[in-house]
């Protein structure tokens, strides 16, 4: 994969306070997985993992396996089903393009725990631009 596209999945996981703990497991179009440490910061005043939190983790992994078939994105609208409560170790977040139409992607995203446990169950609709091209992200 080009180097400019990497930078680009990459930037999608700076956004949030907290994921200085993020890594990139997989990454290939229609696909992303990505890791994620929980942290104090991430949780609600309940203890547990913050659902505004895990959306956005679903939005970025969407992004990412979107921006992967190299054409800039944007979500064009997104579910999220919460199924379990998690409050520390690692979770998972994997996405999966179901659909690529010529302006649309679908991405069913996963939320597992360490031993396998689905978490969170997301759908994702991204709204395709245009094919990526050189200095689409100069931070000038």
């Amino acid at each position: 994969m080009r180097e400019e596209i990497m930078d680009g999945i990459r930037r999608h996981i700076q956004p949030l306070h907290g994921l200085e703990t993020a890594q990139i497991l997989e990454i290939a179009p229609g696909h992303a997985k990505i890791s994620i440490e929980i942290t104090k910061n991430m949780l609600n005043l309940y203890g547990n993992l913050h659902g505004g939190f895990l959306f956005s983790l679903c939005d970025m992994a969407a992004g990412m396996s979107t921006y992967a078939y190299e054409i800039t994105n944007v979500t064009l609208q997104g579910n999220i089903n919460y199924l379990k409560a998690v409050n520390s170790g690692t979770i998972y977040v994997e996405a999966n393009a179901l659909h690529k139409g010529g302006k649309t992607v679908i991405n069913q995203v996963q939320i597992t725990d360490e031993d396998g446990r689905l978490i969170a169950s997301a759908s994702f609709s991204m709204f395709l631009f245009a094919p990526v091209s050189p200095g689409t992200f100069d931070p000038q």
